[in-house]
């Protein structure tokens, strides 16, 4: 390191470790790439670096509350003076942290067990890293799964697995994405339109969780993102995030699958797995009718989404035993 860097670790070494630890507990992972170089040139110590990028950030971001954060921290440990980090940063180094998270590019979600091979049902799946902040919009290429994108998402402030209204947590499940509602609040604070989804479904219900109103929307316009989990349960992007992630959506044909943490296997256990699921939903009767399988934990019933054209119009949900998958409920869609 240079002189620069080492007055930086000279200036407040309990700072440095609180934001180092950061990525030693949490793998690198990307997301918007301005945010995450100067997260990384901070943690490196490189203040420089981290002051430039932060700066990049902001010509693309003006709004970004993380970047404008970097920034600060950088020009104050450069001219010398003790950086302060109190609790009103908390939501920062928790936005900080996901960012640093990358997505493997060699790797394939097992949680989207099986997807559909016709062309003609090929809708984006969505899947939501609940872990990772992440919506992902997956398409099918010949039974495959294959990533065209990714967006930094909040989820609810108590995180997920949603039980009963008011609990401020997001469902675990399959979704549809149903319509759009123009100005779902008054004041702007979720945007200017929010994509709704069908919570509770029949499991949900099954369950006994209660609740309603989750949605995908948009944030203040006076604001980039909101902190990892800051919602009610809904799932909250930036409002250009929102506007493309719109466009990957066809209405009561999209679904979105929410899981607490993407499984990420090598594309040869992936098409195992998917073979030998298969082969048992063969004996079920859902095989080859299916718009996807999916799996959420060790908790949850797989779920396969059966479709009518594009149009979703049955879940059915298996428990998986040793002699291989009951239907424990099955559910028509209107």
């Amino acid at each position: 390191m240079g002189g620069t860097a080492r007055r930086w670790w000279g200036v407040d070494r309990g700072f440095v470790g609180l934001v180092v630890s950061i990525s030693l507990i949490f793998p690198s992972f990307a997301a918007d790439r301005e945010l995450r170089h100067a997260t990384e040139a901070l943690l490196s110590g490189d203040l420089v670096a981290s002051t430039s990028k932060a700066n990049d950030a902001l010509k693309s971001e003006p709004q970004s509350r993380l970047a404008h954060w970097i920034a600060a921290l950088s020009l104050t440990a450069l001219a010398g003076k003790p950086v302060q980090i109190n609790g009103d940063d908390r939501d920062l180094l928790e936005e900080a942290r996901v960012r640093l998270e990358v997505t493997p590019s060699n790797l394939l979600p097992k949680n989207l067990v099986l997807m559909p091979r016709s062309a003609e049902r090929n809708v984006p799946i969505l899947l939501a890293d609940a872990s990772r902040s992440r919506i992902y919009v997956f398409v099918s290429k010949q039974g495959r799964p294959v990533l065209l994108d990714e967006f930094y998402t909040t989820i609810g402030l108590y995180g997920v697995d949603k039980s009963k209204e008011g609990d401020q947590k997001t469902p675990l499940g399959v979704y549809r994405i149903q319509y759009e509602i123009r100005d779902p609040r008054a004041d702007g604070f979720l945007g200017k339109f929010a994509m709704t989804l069908d919570y509770p479904n029949a499991y949900d219900r099954f369950a006994g969780r209660t609740g309603s109103g989750i949605w995908i929307h948009g944030v203040p316009q006076n604001l980039h993102v909101r902190a990892p989990q800051a919602s009610d349960g809904c799932l909250a992007v930036s409002n250009r995030d929102l506007n493309k992630l719109k466009k990957y959506v066809r209405y009561n044909e999209s679904q979105i699958v929410v899981v607490p943490r993407v499984e990420w296997v090598a594309a040869e256990e992936w098409s195992a797995s998917a073979s030998q699921a298969a082969r048992d939903f063969s004996a079920t009767g859902a095989a080859g009718r299916f718009g996807g399988v999916f799996f959420i934990d060790e908790k949850w019933p797989w779920i396969a989404s059966q479709l009518r054209g594009n149009q979703v119009h049955r879940r059915e949900y298996f428990q998986k035993t040793p002699a291989g998958f009951k239907r424990v409920l099955e559910e028509k869609l209107s």
